[in-house]
């Protein structure tokens, strides 16, 4: 192999790492920030807790994103003013807003056909419902709260191949989020999936692959997300409910390393939260009033500032969203960060 050869090699392995490790790391953002809208406001999003990468070595990133949920939902449609009305009339809490704020610190290592990443967040939530008391606003309850939230510890494998573009992810999510808060008023107790951590341990398996064709790479990944222990706290044994994601993305390379445009679809399916602690089920049709499933799409990009430095940005568009019962979504979703190679 020449030096000319293999210099073209390095900068092609290159574009695919960034491109796919940065098309991913929305995701990794939200993760934490989606934990509390899986109970009644709307839908918890795993977005896959880890980055993919070709490149060995060590990367760092610390990431931000922003969660405004302000509209109100129920199945695939805007709830109309007198649904709300009946559903409190039935006895049923009405959420107001809830927005999150997650600052979230990642090491991830890659080596040839292995790699561990380890993911950091700080959550930062305000909150604010109406109580089921009619009419509407003659209660109202909101709560402030911020601490680390649940750590995820994700590994995966890629020595299938020798491209080692098809790989397996495996990783836990570990109870440290903070889950005994209270609304403002110091004595009721924050909603169990309001709450910073989930209190439960959790499996994520999944799997991906990656691919280029021409001027563009492109990336799908899949994950599960399952509890298997939970913390029972001042008796409610909460559990939250299975998410399953389906991630694809692709990235244009003309410009090279130093700037690549991205463009993503999220799909995310949540089963409803069961237990004492889980949401009270819909007070007109007692069905499930968590899960639900939602579909984004995800422009963004990356730039090479120097170095192994990268900053990049992403906005997620709701195309789909089907909820069950009355609960927030946002109209969107921001991610900022900015990420450093270790070469």
């Amino acid at each position: 192999m020449n030096a000319a050869h293999n210099s073209s090699h390095i900068r092609k392995s290159f574009r695919i790492a960034i491109a796919t490790a940065l098309a991913l790391l929305p995701l990794i953002a939200m993760n934490d920030a989606q934990a509390c809208v899986a109970c009644e406001d709307t839908l918890s999003k795993d977005w896959g807790t880890q980055g993919i990468s070709t490149h060995p070595g060590l990367t760092a990133d610390l990431s931000y994103s922003y969660v405004n949920q302000s509209q109100q939902r129920y199945g695939s449609g805007t709830a109309s003013s007198s649904l709300i009305n009946s559903l409190l009339t039935a006895g049923q809490e009405i959420e107001d807003y809830t927005t999150t704020r997650t600052t979230t610190a990642s090491l991830n290592y890659t080596s040839d056909t292995w790699g561990v990443n380890t993911l950091l967040p700080y959550v930062q939530r305000t909150h604010g419902t109406f109580s089921n008391t009619a009419p509407l606003g003659s209660s109202y309850l909101s709560s402030s709260d911020n601490s680390i939230g649940d750590i995820r510890v994700i590994g995966r494998y890629s020595g299938f191949s020798a491209d080692k573009t098809v790989g397996v992810i495996a990783g836990i999510k570990l109870p440290t989020g903070s889950t005994n808060s209270n609304f403002n008023d110091g004595v009721t107790p924050l909603d169990r999936s309001l709450q910073i951590g989930t209190g439960s341990t959790d499996l994520i398996l999944g799997g991906f692959f990656t691919g280029t064709a021409g001027e563009y790479g492109w990336f799908a990944q899949g994950t599960v997300q399952h509890a298997v222990a939970t913390k029972t706290i001042t008796g409610m044994d909460y559990h939250p409910g299975d998410s399953y994601s389906l991630n694809t993305g692709i990235r244009y390379a003309k410009f090279g390393a130093k700037f690549t445009p991205m463009l993503q679809l999220n799909y995310i399916h949540r089963q409803s939260d069961t237990g004492a602690g889980a949401t009270p089920p819909d007070a007109l049709t007692l069905g499930p009033a968590t899960g639900g499933t939602l579909v984004y799409l995800a422009p963004g990009a990356s730039v090479r500032v120097g170095g192994g430095t990268s900053v990049y940005g992403f906005i997620q568009l709701p195309v789909y969203q089907n909820v069950n019962s009355l609960q927030l979504s946002p109209r969107y979703t921001l991610t900022l960060g900015v990420k450093h190679s270790f070469e």
